[in-house]
């Protein structure tokens, strides 16, 4: 008789240190209260299963850092958790979080961004902050700024929170990568004509404002290396946009005389830095430029281009099509 009230006693109390411990489980892994809603938390690379707990503790994402240990163990197989930057935007058990951080799960949208061809450092930056509201403006602005000309055109998909460097170095990649394809035909132009990889883009920045089919920027590639080579004035336009925000129609007397490096009608050679970030076909006819006589070019107003080999044949067109 007394062996069984011992027996009695020994199962209530393991049932109710069982009953106990299931409680504190169910406690312990619940999500925190107040939860910390749209909180983004950085896991850095090696810091392993019992560093992102405890950055997850102190975050108030979860209440436990050992609980959340002993589930991304029992989760994944001991085989650890996912570098990253995670957002929580609604309450999660520890269990979800381990699972999360576990496989990947950063739970952070992707937003398209297209960058179009010829998109200078400030219309990235317009283009990018519009698109990504919470981005530094003036940290993109100065970075973009700094890789003008190396920042290629094309449709990204950046994180909600993703930081001006990693906007950057995203597209100067992209640029690398990209310029593979003519770094043939780049590198035996740049040794021929005696010219630098930042000469060739910046001459390409030029040429994708300047026209729009392959074969009119290949002849007025040509047309501006045969300049800058007998060290004639480009006397283009587009600078004056990059500096001023003006296109060809609204150019004065005033502008033109504007004492600054960009202005290249007063001054001989390729501007300082590129005026925008040119596409891969601006890129291509600046290294495969067309040989001509011509010296001369302009656009309609329906966007045609017309040459001319002197001066005065330009003056012609400028009458015929322009004025």
């Amino acid at each position: 008789m007394y062996k069984n009230k011992y027996f009695i006693r020994i199962g209530l109390a393991v049932l109710l240190v069982g009953v106990f411990l299931a409680l504190y489980i169910v406690q312990i892994s619940r999500a925190p209260d107040p939860f910390p809603v749209n909180k983004i938390v950085t896991i850095p690379a090696g810091v392993g299963v019992s560093g992102a707990g405890d950055i997850l503790a102190q975050s108030g994402v979860i209440r436990s850092s050992f609980a959340y240990k002993v589930y991304t163990v029992l989760i994944h197989d001991g085989e650890g958790i996912q570098a990253g930057q995670y957002l929580f935007d609604k309450p999660q058990s520890v269990v979800r979080v381990a699972y999360r951080t576990a496989y990947g799960m950063q739970g952070l949208t992707k937003i398209k961004v297209t960058i179009p061809e010829g998109s200078s450092s400030k219309d990235i930056t317009a283009i990018v902050s519009g698109a990504i509201p919470a981005i530094n403006k003036s940290d993109l602005l100065l970075s973009a700024k700094a890789q003008e000309g190396y920042l290629f055109p094309d449709t990204y998909f950046f994180y909600q929170n993703t930081t001006p460097a990693q906007v950057i170095k995203e597209m100067r990649a992209n640029f690398d990568e990209q310029i593979k394809s003519i770094l043939v035909t780049a590198s035996l132009f740049s040794q021929k004509n005696k010219v630098t990889m930042k000469d060739i883009v910046t001459m390409a920045s030029i040429v994708e404002k300047e026209a729009t089919s392959t074969i009119d920027r290949q002849i007025i590639a040509g047309v501006l290396w045969k300049r800058f080579v007998d060290k004639y004035p480009l006397q283009v336009d587009p600078p004056f946009f990059y500096i001023l925000g003006k296109d060809s129609s609204q150019i004065t007397t005033k502008d033109l005389a504007i004492d600054s490096p960009y202005n290249l009608y007063k001054n001989k050679g390729l501007p300082p830095t590129p005026i925008d970030n040119p596409g891969l076909d601006a890129l291509f006819a600046t290294v495969s430029p067309t040989a001509t006589k011509y010296w001369y070019y302009l656009s309609d107003k329906k966007g045609n281009m017309h040459y001319a080999v002197t001066y005065e044949q330009h003056l012609v067109n400028k009458a015929k099509w322009v004025d």
